[in-house]
């Protein structure tokens, strides 16, 4: 389940009990991890990945270009690649890094890449006050990974989540950013409980206690996408997988996702995806 090279501390598992289209519409889920230490000048990119990935720098330098930016990265920091930003990053000559990494995705991972972003001025690279910590969590992966079973694949991302919650605790402790009352938050909060009723954007104003056109504006500005759009995409997501997931009427689906009947469902699905959600259930459905 995992390559191990001839440099016994350069180890790297890619999880292979779920498919990446799935992957793409659970709500967090493991994509790959690992340890390595790096060769002096080491270069990787520029490339674009589909997934999220943080890299923990346990020792060394290097730098990080991306967004025509360029980082430099050194022990005790970490640094985060969105999915779909291109970047390139090298390991110094005279002092290259040692560091592990974690890749993941799903609905969810947007928010908390950009929570943790968000706790930090550079918003790419990030301090952390022991990143072996993070590789003793990785190692665990890593460790688990020679077990095929259900078991080991539940145990393997919930250390996934226990990395990405200590990291978010540790961050935002640090940082200037309210999270717990942060209008966005309570927003994304009430969109991913009641995706499955039907609310409109003044709902979930209500909810945040301000007005619809505010709620517009700073979300936006928070999250990169409107809250329509946010709530348009989560909507999409809980579809597909339903519709790959279950064998369940194409109503069914609708109602799960907060449409009274299957017509005005498909309608919206269509406009989303182009294809009908039978359509898309034949094409993806394995």
């Amino acid at each position: 389940m995992y390559n191990e090279t001839m440099d016994k501390n350069n180890r790297e598992y890619t999880d292979k009990f779920t498919d990446f289209s799935k992957k793409s519409i659970s709500d967090f889920i493991l994509y790959n991890s690992g340890i390595e230490y790096c060769e002096a000048g080491y270069s990787y990119g520029p490339k674009r990945r589909d997934y999220h990935f943080i890299h923990f720098v346990k020792e060394g330098n290097g730098s990080l270009e991306i967004n025509d930016k360029k980082f430099e990265v050194h022990e005790n920091q970490l640094f985060i690649v969105p999915a779909g930003e291109i970047s390139t990053y090298t390991a110094s000559v005279d002092s290259p890094w040692k560091y592990s990494w974690i890749g993941f995705l799903g609905i969810q991972s947007h928010n908390y890449v950009q929570m943790l972003m968000q706790s930090s001025e550079e918003h790419f690279v990030l301090d952390c006050a022991d990143a072996e910590l993070y590789e003793t969590k990785i190692m665990k992966i890593i460790d688990m990974s020679n077990d095929d079973s259900t078991a080991s694949f539940l145990k393997i991302n919930g250390v996934m989540y226990d990395i990405i919650g200590t990291l978010l605790e540790e961050c935002i402790k640090h940082s200037n950013t309210t999270y717990s009352s942060s209008v966005s938050s309570k927003a994304v909060r009430y969109m991913d409980l009641h995706y499955h009723d039907d609310i409109h954007i003044s709902d979930i104003a209500d909810f945040a206690g301000i007005h619809p056109s505010y709620l517009a504006g700073i979300f936006k500005s928070e999250m990169g996408i409107s809250p329509k759009k946010y709530l348009t995409n989560l909507k999409i997501n809980k579809a597909k997988e339903l519709l790959i997931a279950t064998d369940d009427p194409i109503n069914i689906i609708g109602s799960s996702v907060g449409f009274s009947d299957a017509l005005s469902f498909s309608k919206f699905f269509r406009k989303e995806t182009s294809l009908s959600p039978s359509q898309y259930r034949k094409d993806y459905k394995k």
